[in-house]
């Protein structure tokens, strides 16, 4: 059985080998890199036809000189060029060079995995009943966490780190580290603190510095909270000035654009009301002055005629009286 199974796996290899086919593991790239999948120490003719095949369909075909599909790009050996890859072009890649009969030359498979870096991360301090859990934060699928206890690697690989009072020390500090199989990142190194005294046993000295320290460290944060309160009233203050002028200003424009439009018409309406009542105590002298006029009228055309001459009578002349 075990010589059947082992002539098998032989002739498989033997027959990849002879065929130019070869699946290799996973190749990892960050996502923005450049990948080139080639064939090694294949050569492209130029009557070679080269067919390259991403998950199942196809992105290049090349027969000859002529170029018959061309999603993605290729150098002159037939490589396969990918600028700035994503992660939607993972997957398997396929490349064939045939040549002008059609005969198979090279082929060649590879598995591409792009992946984005790690992003930095964080260790979170949470106190618990005797002891403390530190918690690695940004820990994604397929990422390695390790951590880092005073400068050494522990055997910890677990993203949430449970350390207890009898194992946890004044001034041990604490990091973590994620990575994949493109980027490598650690966080920054934590001191846990915590108000159970089983975590720190201190001393009197340990008690006067820390009283010192937090004297200090108050007096610093009163320091800073006045500089930032003073900053603040500040520009409060020139901010309060500058719009309660400007409103200010503008309501007394339009304050004073009102008062003259009402003294205007108020004016306005008490000339009206004089004119009117002058108006009223004056005699009507609407009909006189035409019935006057009529009159001088006919006066001047009854002067300006002349009597008529007399008719002249239908008599001869007068007879002259004989003597």
């Amino acid at each position: 059985m075990l010589q059947n199974v082992t002539i098998t796996l032989l002739i498989n290899l033997i027959f990849m080998f002879s065929t130019g086919t070869f699946v290799s593991s996973c190749t990892y790239k960050a996502v923005g890199d450049k990948v080139v999948i080639s064939f090694d120490d294949a050569k492209l003719q130029e009557d070679n036809e080269l067919r390259w095949i991403h998950n199942q369909r196809r992105v290049y075909l090349k027969k000859g000189s002529q170029v018959k599909h061309s999603e993605l790009n290729t150098d002159q050996y037939g490589s396969l060029i990918l600028e700035n890859v994503q992660k939607d072009k993972s997957g398997d890649y396929k490349g064939i060079i045939y040549d002008a009969g059609g005969k198979l030359i090279k082929e060649t498979e590879q598995h591409l995995c792009v992946l984005e870096p790690v992003p930095e991360p964080t260790v979170m301090v949470e106190c618990v009943e005797k002891g403390v859990n530190l918690n690695c934060s940004a820990v994604k699928k397929n990422e390695v966490v390790s951590w880092m206890k005073n400068g050494i690697k522990t055997n910890m690989t677990h993203a949430v780190l449970h350390v207890t009072s009898s194992e946890l020390k004044p001034g041990d500090n604490f990091s973590c580290t994620v990575s994949n199989q493109i980027s490598k990142k650690s966080a920054k190194e934590v001191k846990p603190l915590c108000s159970d005294t089983d975590l720190h046993p201190t001393t009197a000295n340990d008690d006067k510095e820390k009283e010192v320290n937090g004297k200090s460290g108050n007096e610093n944060k009163k320091d800073v909270h006045e500089k930032k309160f003073l900053g603040l009233e500040l520009w409060l203050m020139l901010v309060i000035l500058i719009g309660g002028g400007s409103f200010l200003l503008i309501l007394f424009i339009i304050c004073l654009v009102c008062v003259c439009r009402c003294y205007r018409r108020n004016k306005r309406k008490a000339k009206e009301e004089e004119e009117y009542r002058l108006t009223s105590l004056m005699p009507d002298h609407t009909n006189p002055p035409d019935e006057q006029y009529m009159q001088t009228t006919s006066e001047r055309s009854s002067k300006s005629q002349r009597p008529l001459p007399p008719l002249p009578s239908p008599q001869g002349p007068p007879c002259v009286g004989t003597p």
